[in-house]
């Protein structure tokens, strides 16, 4: 069985975006979009991103008990709060960044939407590099351990993001559960002003764009 996208990829080598883009530029980003469209792509992302959350947890953990300054419940307080983060950012970047005004991540996202089993995603090596710059980032506020764990938390909803898209669109589940779980996010291709969130719906309810149906209208004679 094949598995299919995750995410919105950058526009393919025939894409207008991508022929738009200053000469210098284009010798980048036309392989970018071959290699965002195809299956190894895909395949290689799904394995990074559980890879790069691997790694950054134990480098935190490593670093934390290494230099002494980890402790138990704060930890535990860290992974909720990286588990809570990701949740909103799967929910902004759904929302305002593939269904915005984004360019590339615009017109991937929209290809996703026409083909919902095509294979369009980001390349493969951004959202790891992406997490460990997060990573360094969070050492201005945090100690180094707390830092890399927080970021490797927010990478395995990354990765877990990645593999529920996947079996959503692949896969029939037999759980009454599971299936209205999958549901929330299909109807979001037949509704796309809704249902933002794929792991979890709780931002749609939260910010009100959770779709509710509407009644039906009865006709008067």
């Amino acid at each position: 069985m094949s598995i299919k996208p995750k995410i919105s990829a950058i526009p393919d080598a025939a894409g207008e975006p991508v022929s738009r883009l200053p000469a210098p530029l284009e010798w980048i980003a036309r392989p970018l979009s071959r290699l965002s469209t195809s299956h190894f792509n895909l395949r290689a992302g799904l394995t990074s991103d559980t890879l790069i959350s691997v790694l950054l947890i134990a480098a935190g953990v490593w670093y934390g008990h290494a230099h002494g300054n980890m402790r138990l419940l704060p930890a535990a307080l860290t992974v909720l709060c990286g588990l809570f983060a990701f949740t909103f950012i799967e929910y902004a970047a759904h929302r305002w960044l593939f269904h915005g005004h984004t360019g590339p991540f615009e017109a991937g996202h929209n290809r996703h939407h026409v083909d919902p089993l095509g294979y369009d995603a980001l390349p493969f090596f951004m959202p790891p590099l992406f997490m460990c710059a997060l990573g360094a980032l969070f050492t201005f506020a945090l100690p180094a351990g707390y830092a890399l764990l927080l970021a490797g938390v927010i990478a395995a909803g990354y990765a877990a993001y990645g593999s529920s898209h996947v079996m959503i669109h692949v896969h029939r589940f037999k759980s009454p559960l599971m299936r209205r779980w999958a549901g929330f996010h299909n109807i979001h291709h037949y509704h796309p002003e809704a249902n933002f969130g794929v792991t979890t719906g709780l931002w749609d309810f939260l910010l009100g764009t959770r779709y509710q149906r509407q009644p039906r209208q009865t006709a008067r004679y």
